[in-house]
Order: C-alpha cells, then sequence, then structure tokens
C-alpha cells in the first residue's frame, strides 16, 4: 500500500469535513450541509458520501476527495495536503533524503530571516524615529495603523547596511543566508564607505532595500518569502523586489492572497489588480478579494493557485497603454497554456465569457481613464462595486483592445483589426460565434456575412483577402504560389483504425515506428519532407524527421535510443522488442512497455503504414496550429514594427503550410499491398 492510500484508508471524509467548520446532517447513506465554497444559506446543496470517501456540490459542483476538499479549503498543493491529512491519521510518511532534509532546512532558515526582516522593517516604520519618511508616505496615501499592522508594512532605512547589521549582530544569522533569502548583496569591490574596517579578505555585504516603503510577500500560507519596496525619492527603479530565491518565485505568487482566501471562496471571486497600494486600498474599504501579481503579467502558476478558491477571475489592471498591454499579455499567455493542454480548452460560458476549461472564467474590469483601482476606492468605493458589476467578457475586452486607435472607416484599419479578432472568434462555439460576428460587424462596419466567410476561408490571409489591394498589409502576396486556402482552425484527418486523443497518437505512432522500423520512420519521413518542400521556413521551426513529431520526453528518449542502435540488432517484432528491453533505461521500460501495448490486437494491422501516415499528419497539424497560435500571441505584444511584420510573416507561412497539409493526397488505401504487389 504506498502512502498516499494508507493515509485515505485511515481517514474519514465526514470527520474532516465536520472538523473544519461545515454542519454536516445525516440523510440516508450521505451527509449533506451548506456548502463552503459559495455563499448559500437556504438550500443545502453540499453532499458528502461515506461509502466512496467523495463530496459533491449541487450548487458549484466543487467535487472530489478528502484531499481535493483539504487543498480547496485551506489553498494547499496536493504535497501540503497530504502531509495535513497524515499528521492527523497519525501516518509517518517515508523519511526524506538527505538532500531533501537540507533543503527543507535551508528553507526553514530563510523563512527565519524573512521573518525577523518583515518585523526589524515594520519596527523601523512605527517605533524608530528615523521612521518619519516613511510615516509621512502611508499617512499621505491615507493607510491606516490596522492596514499597516495587517499587511505588516515597513521602511527601510536609507543606509548601507542597517538591516544586514541588525540581523547578523542581533539575530545571528549567517551573511550567506541573508543573501540567500535576497535581503543582502555582495559587493563586487571595496566596501562602501559605512561598511569599511573590516579585512580586505573578507566579503563585504549591503542591503538591498534602502530608503523604501516595505510590502512583505506572503505565500498563500501566509509565510513571508520575500518584500517588495517602493523608492521614496528619485531612486530608480521605483519598486524593487527580493530576486528569485529558494523561496521567492514571483511568477507563482499573488500579494495578498493569504489574507484574501476566505473572502474569495465566500465571494466565489477573485479580483486582480496591477499593485500592492491597490490590494491595501481595497482590503481597507471591505473588498478583500483583491490580490495582485508581482509586477508580471497573470501567469498559468498563478490560476492553478486562484482555482483552488474560486473559478471566477475579474481583472481590473489600468486603464492606461501598460496596463491594456500587461492584460492582452496575461491573457494571450493562458491561452496559450490552454492551447498546449495545460490549462484545459477554451470554451464560451453562456455569459459570453471566455473560459479556459478546468480552469477559470475570466471577466475584465474596465477602469476610467486615467485613473487605478487605488484611486477609485479611495474616492468612491460605490463606483468600485459597480465596475465589478459590469466586468464585460474577455472576448467585448479584445474587440475594444483591438480596435483602440485605429481608423475603422478605413479599410486598412478594419483590415488590421480583423487580423487580430478572427482567430479568438475561431476559437468560440457556434453560438457565442455568432453573437460575436454581429458584435464585430457593428463595431468595425464589415458584414457579418464577409466575416463569417474569412474565417471559413482563413485567417483573413488567403486568396481573395491578401489579394484585395489597398486592404492588404502593404499587399503582400501569399508566401506560396497559388495554395490551397488553409482553414483557420484545421481539424486533423480522422485516421484509422480510429481517432485518438493527441497523446494516444503519439504513443501508437512510436509504437508502429518501433515494430515495423524498415517502413513507418521512411514513411513517416518521406511524408513530412513532401509537406515541407515549399515551406522552408517551417521546416527549420518544426523539423521534419519522426522525432520532431514527438511531444513526450519519454518516447523522445525511447526513440533517439532505439535509433542508436545497429540496423542489424534491433528486434523486428513486438515480442522480441519486449523481450529485449535492456537496450532500454530501466525508469524507461515501464513506459515503453505501456506504448507498445497501445498496438495489440488490432485487426486493422495490415494497414499500419496508412494509420502512420495519418497520425503523422494529424499530429504535425497540431503542431503548426500551435505554432500560429504562438506567433499570433507574440505579435500582439511586440512593439517593434519591424518586428511584427517578421513574426506575422512567419505566422502565415505556418499557416498556409497547415492547411496545405490537409489537401487531398493520392490514395493509399492499401499501400503495403500495393508495394508488395508491384515487387512480384
Amino acid at each position: 500500500m504506498s502512502q498516499i492510500d494508507d493515509v485515505r484508508s485511515k481517514t474519514d471524509i465526514v470527520e474532516v469535513i465536520d472538523a473544519s467548520g461545515v454542519s454536516l446532517r445525516k440523510t440516508g447513506r450521505s451527509f449533506v450541509g451548506f456548502c463552503p465554497f459559495h455563499p448559500n444559506s437556504h438550500t443545502p446543496a453540499f453532499t458528502v458520501y461515506p461509502d466512496s470517501q467523495s463530496f459533491y456540490c449541487f450548487g458549484c459542483h466543487a467535487s472530489g476527495s478528502v484531499f481535493d476538499y483539504v487543498m480547496r479549503k485551506q489553498g494547499l498543493d496536493f504535497k501540503d495536503a497530504l502531509e495535513h491529512l497524515a499528521a492527523r491519521a497519525g501516518v509517518r510518511l517515508e523519511p526524506k533524503g538527505d538532500h531533501e532534509r537540507q533543503e527543507d532546512a535551508r528553507r526553514t532558515r530563510l523563512l527565519e530571516i524573512n521573518a525577523s526582516a518583515a518585523r526589524y522593517f515594520n519596527y523601523v516604520l512605527v517605533g524608530l524615529a528615523r521612521g518619519e519618511l516613511g510615516r509621512a508616505y502611508v499617512a499621505k496615501r491615507g493607510l491606516t495603523p490596522e492596514t499597516v499592522e495587517s499587511f505588516q508594512i515597513g521602511y527601510s532605512l536609507d543606509e548601507w547596511a542597517h538591516l544586514f547589521a541588525y540581523l547578523t549582530d542581533k539575530k545571528g544569522y549567517p551573511p550567506e543566508d541573508i543573501e540567500a533569502a535576497g535581503l543582502a548583496v555582495r559587493a563586487q569591490h571595496a566596501a562602501p564607505a559605512a561598511a569599511q574596517g573590516a579585512s580586505p579578505a573578507t566579503p563585504h555585504y549591503y542591503d538591498r532595500f534602502r530608503g523604501r516603503l516595505i510590502f512583505p510577500i506572503r505565500d498563500a500560507k501566509g509565510q513571508v518569502v520575500g518584500f517588495g519596496g517602493r523608492a521614496l525619492g528619485d531612486a530608480q527603479p521605483k519598486y524593487l523586489n527580493t530576486p528569485e530565491t529558494l523561496l521567492f518565485k514571483k511568477g507563482e505568487l499573488l500579494y495578498g492572497l493569504d489574507l484574501a482566501r476566505e473572502a474569495i471562496r465566500n465571494e466565489d471571486r477573485t479580483v486582480v489588480v496591477e499593485g500592492y497600494v491597490d490590494v491595501i486600498r481595497a482590503h481597507q474599504h471591505g473588498f478583500r478579494n483583491v490580490v495582485a501579481p508581482l509586477g508580471t503579467a497573470i501567469t498559468r502558476s498563478h490560476v492553478a493557485l486562484l482555482k483552488r478558491l474560486s473559478q471566477n477571475v475579474y481583472m481590473a489592471l489600468d486603464a492606461d497603454a501598460a496596463g491594456q498591454k500587461a492584460t492582452l499579455k496575461g491573457l494571450n499567455a493562458l491561452r496559450e497554456g490552454a492551447e498546449d493542454g495545460e490549462g484545459g480548452h477554451i470554451v464560451a460560458t453562456a455569459q459570453g465569457a471566455v473560459r479556459l476549461e478546468s480552469d477559470v472564467s475570466l471577466r475584465i474590469i474596465k477602469m476610467p481613464e486615467g485613473r487605478d483601482p487605488d484611486e477609485v476606492i479611495r474616492a468612491d468605493p460605490d463606483l468600485w462595486r459597480q465596475l465589478v458589476v459590469a466586468a464585460v467578457p474577455v472576448m467585448e475586452f479584445y474587440i475594444g483592445a483591438y480596435t483602440a486607435g485605429l481608423d475603422l472607416g478605413d479599410p486598412q484599419g478594419q483590415r488590421v483589426a480583423l487580423d487580430k479578432l478572427l482567430p479568438l472568434l475561431a476559437e468560440l462555439d457556434g453560438a457565442q460565434q455568432r453573437v460575436y460576428i454581429a458584435r464585430i460587424e457593428q463595431v468595425i462596419g464589415i458584414k457579418a456575412e464577409l466575416i463569417l466567410d474569412l474565417l471559413r476561408v482563413g485567417s483573413g490571409r488567403g486568396p481573395g483577402i491578401g489579394e484585395r489591394g489597398p486592404r492588404g498589409r502593404g499587399n503582400r502576396q501569399p508566401p506560396t504560389p497559388n495554395p490551397q486556402p488553409p482553414t483557420l482552425n484545421p481539424q486533423p484527418p480522422t485516421p484509422n483504425p480510429r481517432p485518438l486523443a493527441s497523446r494516444h497518437r503519439e504513443d501508437y505512432l512510436l509504437a508502429l515506428a518501433l515494430r515495423h522500423s524498415s517502413v513507418v520512420p521512411v514513411a513517416v519521413e518521406a511524408l513530412l519532407e513532401q509537406g515541407l518542400e515549399k515551406f522552408p521556413t517551417v521546416r527549420e521551426m518544426l523539423g521534419s524527421g519522426l522525432e520532431d513529431l514527438l511531444e513526450d520526453p519519454a518516447n523522445q528518449q525511447i526513440w533517439a535510443t532505439f535509433a542508436a542502435l545497429p540496423i542489424d540488432g534491433r528486434p523486428t517484432d513486438s515480442a522480441a522488442l519486449a523481450a529485449g528491453i535492456n537496450w532500454l533505461e530501466e525508469p524507461l521500460r515501464e513506459r515503453f512497455l505501456a506504448v507498445m501495448a497501445s498496438i495489440r490486437c488490432h485487426p486493422e494491422d495490415f494497414r499500419y503504414r496508412q494509420v502512420a501516415e495519418d497520425y503523422a499528419r494529424s499530429l504535425r497539424i497540431e503542431q503548426a496550429m500551435r505554432l500560429f497560435r504562438r506567433l499570433n500571441a507574440q505579435s500582439v505584444v511586440v512593439d517593434n514594427s519591424d518586428e511584427q511584420q517578421h513574426i506575422n510573416s512567419l505566422r502565415d507561412v505556418v499557416l498556409y503550410y497547415a492547411g496545405s497539409l490537409q489537401q487531398p493526397r493520392r490514395t493509399n488505401t492499401f499501400p503495403d499491398l500495393r508495394d508488395t504487389l508491384g515487387k512480384a
């Protein structure tokens, strides 16, 4: 029995949920109560099933095992939830190795140092006479003493090594650990005057944060893992964060999340703003479901944190160009992750919000021009409430962002807007697509019928679009002579013997290549080469070998190892492959056997070459479309016009290539039989 199974077997989900504050009432063989994950006080929709040790809410559809419950209720990852339940059940988890124990000990030391530094900074702000500059700024921003205490806001003196001296002399922490926590910087040359006096061989350190208002940054558990510092004078940068450390990964942290968790659960909504003070102001005025990324666009790691608490995310970044660009960058990163299979697939909700299935439903709070959330909330909290209620679906935001500043009475402006909006339309389902085609017709002034035609033909670059004279950017011609019009979102051809998910198609193709190594790799590479004849640029980006179709690292390693075997020494059938499995390293053997098992007992085995070609083609189309979408997203956030034109050109070539792969080819229904007869 594994440790996970041991913990599960010794844990009663009813006891865990009841102990967490949810009052359960027995009804038949199950228990019911009010759901802790969404507001409900009339009908108990939260049901716990002791037989299956699971829960389900008929209101918000939260569900899962006891591990899922603890992860969602306490905002923990699986590892921490396992440790929590193991301690509760009295299960001793396997001891960690030396490296893990050392890293845990180091992590604990850095957390202690950060906690000490946070208390120091807060004391300087609140209780030290020399912290007056920080207190004046806090008073100017209208932050209350209760808010300062809640967020543990602090101030760093404008001295070279005041904190460093405190942490070493008073607290006894080693200089190397203070540096590892990101609080001190090792001097490259001679020490600053205030820090001199040690021998020349002694390393010199100085404080990273000097003369700044300090915002401790805490993880979801409330542990201080880093700091943000705002300059109060003319120092640059205006905002300075702790560098990447063992504890601090800014792309994985959200400021204020530890204080916002309960409010996010209760309101079933997270509001993402841009800055520290935006978060602090919101919390001070009672809007406690507000968090902020640390100077980055929202990432898939942020989504992983938030979806444990609520699937509804509202983004309220500044209305200026920089804030809008950050919003676009974050949305495109999330869309790209969805397309890569890391965030679910993109769908449209009944309310029109673009949603990453299994992740979050996204809406955009449109801020008044020239005002940020801090200013709005401070001046008019009711206006903030209205802005949140009026948040628009993501697609509506895209329409506004991609048409801003364009002359939509000019065909060139219409073309630029359509270039960016058509790929988004293609991702919506039929009903939502019709809604937004009508909306784009209203905004841009192009007939809905034409927009629909463009969706069917491609991205607005195929014949009949790129050749429309003044509407084309530079009146560019398609990159290949008379190409067949590609579709914008091509569907892979349905391969025989049956359609499979992308991962399974890859496994099946690898299994065929291993079993028929003298035929399948040659056929697949001939197929790829034939498709790439007119697209040398795509060959450089995607490659032309069988190994270039394999996305799974384990599959790549299996094929590379097999391909390195002498041709006359390779096993020739499945039995021989399995029997001679010692040609693979131990960790890959189980994976290899699973791959080979995928093609057992298939009556269509005699058509293996056709199946391999069909799977190879569909996998390559998916690769090309992922590349197309990445290039499309990259084009949106690039400022340099020459670079944008280059990216757009690459994008066009990739799209034509994907379209060309779907054109009918000479049938090869019985290729192996045909080849055999040809030799007779």
